[in-house]
């Protein structure tokens, strides 16, 4: 929490006073043993460097300076056991010859008597060069150069680099110019540290590099230690708070890094199928209740299990099956962690994501097994068309699919009038009942229709996927040898119908691969490819994951989470001010309400940056829980089933925009039949039957205003304000518009989080009656617009509502 001059005086008199008081207490009366600080017991390596050390018995080192900071932030006594290895400190730890393990990366797959605080920083690999190198950014700049690494850690692909072993990362560095490297590639945190004490070498870290061997660092306890992690996770978010991680990094001269969203990340292994044959088994990872791709059910496995036990059977392996937490895990999480050899089911396409991560350059696929998409089902008896071309125009409004899925972007971008549905199920219930006459679903939902066959539906017969993607496994970027074998396997069940009828057992419809059906592929062979329409897809940004699952079954509340791990993660947009941007710091409307929350909570605040290109808040905080909050939301209710809405903390609204000083209207029904400038796509109902013409962009907007080219705009105030003062001071006026075009703005947390909600409540509340949300608004220069009285009963109907059906 951030305080005034004026409180930190205050405070600091208190505790001048206090301190009198106590020192003279200590004079009168001789100290006991028990008024001596409690030590604090660390279990480190002494070879460690630059993270834990020992020189002339004392410890040293960056994780060893954080370990003092946090004992200072708890009044204990920091002492050292001193341990030969990894294991040998994970052995002292849980027989209680120390308290807390030092100079760790966080270990997502550790032993379940072992837990992880928060990252408190984090660490990459990294590129180093010498100091006069020119143009050199990334390993894509070293093609056909030495580069050197130590032997087993890192690989690096031989055609590309003249690759050069060394068995320290001291000898890489202090060995650089006499073997004649171009380039080092190995520990960024280790090369600062030595690079700066040996400034004679004349060699320097590439800045600004950013590799996919990266991964965070964190102290870890005994799991039965609970009340001792949350302490120590309270220090350390006061600790990043005040800079002091980055003073002790710096001290050391290695700069401090913050941890990485998501989960650590280690290098990828060196030889993974040698590890697999050395181990006799392939590890994979499921969910134990997701048919038709994967059961725990000895007697219906599905369709992914059955085909696992096929690879592993073609290449001479026995299958181990690692039944997944869903809450917390995900089968691209354990592989690209190293907890699992593969990961079956992975969807080829170039929007695919993971946890909002791009996947190229982390995993690589087999050959694809089968096809899949989006397919067409109606009732039994019910109308029939063959493609989505038939279904343009108003009879469109007869077609349904899921909200938010990659089928409603797809629909959407094609301009179909779509209904919309919260799931598969609500989309089939549509159908059923006739209020729908076609439904747009993955092809998954034959699955579906063979477990209710009351429903009378089914998928349209001999419909292809418009839109289609192919199948395979995915395996870690290097597993080079694992994927030709898995290729080969995958080759003959194809090819002898095993994958064909294990689809057709879970009434899958099946497809083979689409990789071959290149649109001009009949043009080649002087015919057209009539069986697959295909349509063009505007670039509007990611799209929605393509993922399998999408609620968790057995949710769990927040308040206590975000407390215990002393952090709030608030999601927010990476760039989109006045309202939050990551760069070039921190900055914006909602940031700022965002600590505000924080400190009502009383803890830190952490940022995940996220992006807005598509409807995806709800997936990025219930479904891939990369955040506790997000921020800056408008309430709707085809999300009510993974999320919670807090009370509107304000209204946004649109305005009439004029030229500032001219002779103009002050209400929308003075503009009598003068068009209205508005961007694109606006569907407010302020605008119903009235002229209006269209420019590209907000900006667009207010130049043409302000330069007298159209008469009036309508335009969202908050973004409109913000830019108005800052490119056209004094130029622009703006005024009320519709009273219906007032909409309400948000905070949202998971449906499971119903305590945080409650605390975002109440801090909002508290924020307001102190006059501190007006403040911020202010500085924005955005309008400050307080919900009704109208409103505020709609929302207070809205939650007896909710706990009636609790009840």
């Amino acid at each position: 929490m951030q305080l005034s001059a004026r409180e930190t005086r205050l405070i600091g008199q208190v505790v001048g006073a206090f301190a009198l008081l106590f020192l003279g207490s200590l004079i009168s009366s001789p100290a006991r043993a028990e008024d001596k600080p409690k030590v604090l017991t660390f279990c480190a390596e002494p070879t460690a460097m630059p993270r834990t050390g020992k020189e002339d018995g004392s410890p040293q080192g960056l994780d060893v300076s954080v370990a003092r900071l946090v004992c200072k932030k708890l009044g204990r006594a920091f002492e050292v056991h001193w341990c030969s290895s990894p294991l040998c400190s994970r052995n002292c730890l849980r027989e209680k010859r120390c308290d807390v393990i030092l100079g760790h990366p966080l270990d997502e797959g550790a032993p379940k008597d072992i837990a992880w605080s928060v990252p408190y920083a984090g660490a990459q690999f990294g590129l180093v060069v010498p100091g006069d190198a020119q143009g050199i950014r990334s390993l894509a700049d070293l093609i056909g150069k030495r580069v050197g690494i130590v032997g087993g850690t890192v690989p690096l692909p031989e055609s590309k680099h003249t690759v050069v072993r060394f068995q320290t990362r001291e000898q890489v560095l202090d060995r650089f110019t006499a073997d004649k490297l171009d380039a080092a590639f190995l520990d960024a945190d280790f090369a600062a540290w030595h690079l700066h004490a040996h400034p004679q070498l004349k060699l320097r870290l590439v800045e600004g590099y950013v590799p996919r061997e990266r991964w965070n660092m964190a102290f870890a306890t005994r799991s039965a230690n609970a009340k001792l992690l949350v302490e120590i996770n309270k220090a350390l978010a006061e600790l990043a708070e005040s800079g002091d991680l980055k003073k002790a990094y710096a001290e050391l001269g290695v700069p401090y890094r913050a941890p990485f969203t998501g989960s650590a990340r280690r290098p990828a292994a060196v030889d993974t199928w040698k590890r697999i044959q050395d181990r006799g088994e392939l590890r994979i990872a499921l969910d134990p209740a997701n048919l038709p791709y994967s059961s725990a059910r000895k007697d219906r496995p599905g369709f992914d299990v059955e085909l696992a036990r096929d690879i592993a059977r073609e290449i001479g392996l026995k299958l181990r099956i690692d039944w997944l937490d869903i809450h917390r895990e995900t089968a691209m999480g354990k592989l690209l962690g190293n907890e699992s050899d593969l990961a079956l089911g992975a969807a080829i396409d170039d929007n695919a994501v993971e946890d909002d991560d791009e996947l190229a350059d982390r995993v690589i696929y087999s050959r694809p097994y089968y096809g899949s998409g989006y397919v067409l089902v109606t009732r039994q008896k019910g109308p029939r068309v063959k493609s989505l071309a038939e279904l343009k125009g108003d009879k469109s409004r007869r077609l349904g699919t899921e909200a938010g899925s990659v089928a409603d972007y797809r629909l959407r971008q094609r301009g179909y009038l779509r209904s919309l549905y919260r799931n598969q199920l609500a989309v089939l219930k549509a159908l059923d009942d006739t209020t729908i006459d076609y439904a747009y679903l993955w092809a998954n939902v034959g699955w579906t229709l063979h477990t209710t066959p009351e429903s009378k539906l089914e998928i349209v017969p001999g419909y292809v996927p418009e839109d289609h993607w192919d199948i395979a496994v995915a395996m870690r970027k290097g597993d080079v040898e694992l994927k030709r074998r898995v290729d080969a396997a995958i080759a003959k069940l194809v090819k002898d119908g095993t994958v064909a009828r294990a689809l057709a057992r879970y009434h899958v419809p099946h497809y083979p691969p689409f990789e071959d059906k290149k649109e001009d592929k009949g043009e080649e062979n002087g015919a057209s490819e009539t069986s697959v329409i295909r349509h063009p897809v505007a670039n509007r940004g990611r799209e929605p994951q393509m993922q399998k699952l999408q609620t968790s079954r057995h949710p769990y509340g927040g308040l206590e989470r975000v407390r215990s791990a002393g952090a709030l993660v608030v999601g927010l947009d990476q760039g989109n001010l006045p309202f939050s941007a990551a760069h070039p710091e921190p900055a914006g409307l909602d940031y700022e309400i965002a600590r505000l929350l924080a400190d009502k909570l009383g803890v830190s605040l952490r940022v995940y940056w996220a992006y807005s290109a598509h409807d995806s808040y709800p997936s990025k905080l219930a479904t891939k829980k990369l955040c506790d909050v997000m921020l800056g939301v408008m309430p709707d209710a085809r999300f009510g089933d993974r999320v919670l809405f807090s009370k509107p903390y304000y209204l946004a609204n649109y305005q009439l925009v004029v030229p500032a000083g001219a002779r103009a209207p002050v209400r929308l029904d003075q503009l009598g039949e003068e068009p209205l400038a508005t961007e694109p796509g606006v569907a407010v109902r302020g605008l119903q039957g009235r002229a209006t013409r269209t420019y590209p962009s907000l900006e667009a907007i207010l130049e043409a205003v302000a330069a007298k080219k159209v008469k009036a705009g309508y335009v969202i105030a908050a973004r409109g304000h913000w830019l108005a003062k800052r490119h056209w001071p004094d130029q622009l006026r703006f005024l009320d518009g519709d009273p219906a075009d007032r909409f309400p703005i948000c905070a949202v947390v998971r449906k499971s989080d119903r305590d945080l909600k409650v605390a975002m409540d109440q801090a909002l509340d508290e924020l307001a009656e102190s006059g501190k949300l007006a403040a911020v608004f202010a500085r924005w220069d955005i309008p400050y617009a307080t919900p009704s009285r109208g409103e505020k009963q709609k929302e207070r109907n809205h939650e007896r509502h909710e706990r009636h059906e609790k009840r």
